[in-house]
């Protein structure tokens, strides 16, 4: 899942998946993005982008109390929504293979003032307001032929953090200034 090496070239035509964890005034950050070294993203990486980017969005609108769910439940929405929204791509795969291959982790944790803040609080508590917590879908297609060529190798995670509120009005993104749609990051690419 995290390639620390950082030693291998970047070429024309890969993707950049950067998962960058921060701090200020002693509160931890996590943020994900992923960016085609190119400049611009094909129709492919187009695509898988676009179909995370959405799950992730929908999971953003549960994160909030009045919804009821707990970080496990919406995880099991987002592998649901990432086989609807690969389905709409012409990439056909049950989520059993979503859930054991192609999204290898869970879309959430808990955030404070470290990374992974509370990693002994369970993931099955109701999200209450005032909680921090991460909403970090991704796919990761592999070279193997149960898959569509077109999309293999292509790696994708976005991850924001979420300070979770009341209602679904009261949710807030504290890293919505970082570039996320593929128009805004191509446009960054472009400077």
């Amino acid at each position: 899942m995290h390639y620390v090496l950082n030693n291998a070239p970047l070429r024309a035509g890969d993707l950049v998946l950067a998962d960058a964890g921060a701090e200020v005034a002693a509160y931890a950050a996590d943020v994900t993005r992923t960016f085609p070294v190119s400049g611009r993203f094909s129709e492919q990486q187009r695509d898988l982008y676009c179909a995370v980017l959405s799950v992730q969005e929908q999971m953003v609108r549960l994160c909030h109390a009045d919804a009821g769910y707990p970080l496990n439940e919406i995880h099991r929405c987002s592998t649901h929504a990432l086989a609807t929204e690969l389905r709409q791509i012409g990439f056909h795969a049950a989520e059993r293979d979503i859930e054991r291959q192609l999204y290898p982790h869970h879309v959430a944790h808990y955030l404070g003032l470290d990374v992974h803040d509370t990693i002994d609080m369970s993931r099955a508590l109701p999200l209450r307001p005032g909680m921090v917590v991460t909403i970090e879908p991704g796919l990761y297609v592999p070279y193997d032929d149960r898959f569509p060529k077109a999309f293999q190798g292509i790696g994708v995670r976005i991850e924001d953090d979420i300070a979770v509120g009341q209602t679904e009005a009261d949710i807030e993104n504290l890293s919505a200034s970082a570039p996320k749609s593929p128009a805004d990051i191509e446009a960054c690419m472009a400077r």
